[in-house]
């Protein structure tokens, strides 16, 4: 782990600490938009639902709108917080515009370097992290969010994953939720904007088919912010 991940590693966890002291309300109206009103251990269990709460975290750290000003924690944490240095704050800024995405795996080098497709936003991305690509194959698809720390890029910890089965009916809930968003919510808005406004999409898509492995008609929440 590059210095830069470990910095971002003590920042998240101490953003964590800073929200459940300073803002426990917020948690609780966050989870509650982020799982859809529902209670996740009554659908999922193991490893999949502790994936959940590691996923609800990341998301309330970077997307979750904490403010009228629609400030995420992140950006609150890094205001108010004593005795952070330059290396710290110079982190926070790299990371803090970061969005959760869809990849696919198109290949896996000898040496475990994995190149992924960004479905959404059409990128091609390199990851050298052998910790991070282990047991990744060609053709999985899953949703995450990249962060770019010591010079290369980085997943943040949260995986949204989806069979290569599911590939289609996941672009297409995200198109159609896409669409009424630069319709409904912001015109002429970017995908990129709408997935910084709206990265629990993900969320929903995934506990759907959990809940329901076939699943063809489920569609995330109606736009209302959060």
């Amino acid at each position: 782990m590059g210095r830069e991940e470990q910095i971002k590693t003590k920042i998240f966890q101490s953003a964590i600490d800073y929200v459940r002291e300073k803002h426990p309300e917020a948690i609780d109206r966050a989870y509650a938009y982020f799982w859809d009103e529902q209670q996740p251990d009554e659908f999922i269990g193991g490893v999949a639902l502790e994936l959940g709460f590691i996923n609800f975290e990341d998301w309330l750290i970077f997307d979750f709108k904490a403010n009228e000003e629609k400030d995420s924690f992140l950006t609150i944490y890094s205001r108010e917080a004593q005795g952070l240095g330059a290396d710290e704050l110079s982190v926070v800024d790299r990371i803090k515009g970061s969005i959760l995405s869809l990849y696919e795996v198109t290949s896996v080098a000898r040496d475990k370097r994995v190149l992924l497709k960004d479905l959404l936003l059409g990128e091609e991305i390199s990851l050298r992290d052998k910790s991070l690509t282990k047991g990744l194959k060609k053709g999985d698809i899953f949703a995450t969010r990249l962060l770019e720390l010591d010079g290369n890029p980085v997943m943040s910890g949260c995986v949204y994953p989806f069979s290569a089965e599911q590939k289609k009916s996941v672009l297409a809930k995200i198109d159609k939720q896409f669409s009424r968003y630069a319709r409904n919510v912001k015109k002429d808005g970017t995908m990129k904007e709408y997935l910084k406004d709206y990265g629990d999409v993900f969320n929903i898509i995934w506990m759907n088919f959990i809940a329901d492995p076939l699943m063809e008609d489920g569609e995330p929440a109606e736009f209302g912010g959060n």
